[in-house]
């Protein structure tokens, strides 16, 4: 247990600093940046037209804004960090000696997975605060502080799940870990997730991500209220379920995972 705690923390730290080189850092800073950015176009767009109904327009869609953006780089960001976990070893051709170590297997891939949770919880994070530092400041937004609590802790939960998915996707198609992972989130939170009335969409991840950030942040998207939702996907369950099944996802992704990688055969380019 001590080999693994050991080597999952020397491997995430490995990680981090490999993390901060300048092409790493460079797409770090653009993902980070890219909410903001766009929120602030959005909200010049409204200020230049002086049209006061656009700029209650904009004030209603800044959360459902945020909530958007801020996923769509943290499921990037995820991608880019979590899926090549295994075949960036492989493509290292430092596999041979991982394998060789005791629990090096296993110290490789919660290092790792530790490595983009923390790197996406960052992007995700500074996302967060920028949008609502910008939004308060133009806006006018009620309780900033609130929501930012809010955001961070429904990423938080985010970041932790899908980096654990993420995770064991690249221990099961190496090469084409992101391809998949990126199909899953399509297939899964996107399509399924949206059919109304079913049970299935009740099984997505982003299910209890939506029902954590309702309880948490409030009703956020305009034009409907969340009677109306209610009546098409049904009550939800009390958030701390929510939050339960997220952890167990987030437990059942590893372990399955660390079994995986510790007893699958992967085959190095000096094998083939």
């Amino acid at each position: 247990m001590n080999n693994w705690l050991n080597g999952t923390l020397a491997t995430c730290s490995f990680e981090l600093r490999r993390s901060f080189t300048f092409q790493r850092t460079a797409v770090s800073v653009m993902l980070a940046l890219f909410p903001p950015v766009m929120m602030g176009l959005l909200i010049l767009g409204t200020e230049m037209s002086g049209a006061a109904q656009a700029r209650s327009g904009i004030l209603e869609f800044s959360k459902i804004i945020t909530v958007l953006l801020v996923s769509l780089v943290c499921l990037l960001s995820l991608l880019l960090w979590a899926t090549p976990n295994v075949y960036s070893e492989l493509e290292g051709k430092s596999w041979s000696f991982i394998a060789s170590r005791p629990g090096g297997r296993i110290s490789i891939f919660l290092g790792k997975y530790l490595a983009a949770f923390l790197v996406s919880f960052a992007i995700s994070l500074s996302a967060i605060s920028m949008c609502v530092i910008l939004a308060d400041a133009r806006l006018g937004i009620e309780d900033p502080q609130g929501l930012w609590l809010a955001l961070c802790g429904v990423y938080f939960f985010a970041c932790i799940v899908y980096a654990a998915v993420f995770s064991l996707i690249g221990t099961l198609f190496i090469k084409r870990a992101m391809v998949v992972a990126a199909g899953y989130v399509v297939g899964s939170d996107i399509i399924m997730a949206s059919i109304p009335g079913a049970l299935i969409n009740k099984i997505t991840i982003r299910h209890h991500l939506q029902e954590i950030g309702i309880n948490w942040i409030g009703w956020f998207v305009p034009g409907s209220t969340e009677e109306e939702f209610r009546q098409v996907f049904g009550q939800g369950m009390p958030v701390m379920m929510h939050v339960l099944i997220i952890v167990g996802i987030t437990l059942a992704a590893l372990a399955l995972g660390g079994w995986m990688i510790v007893n699958r055969e992967y085959i190095t380019s000096d094998q083939t």
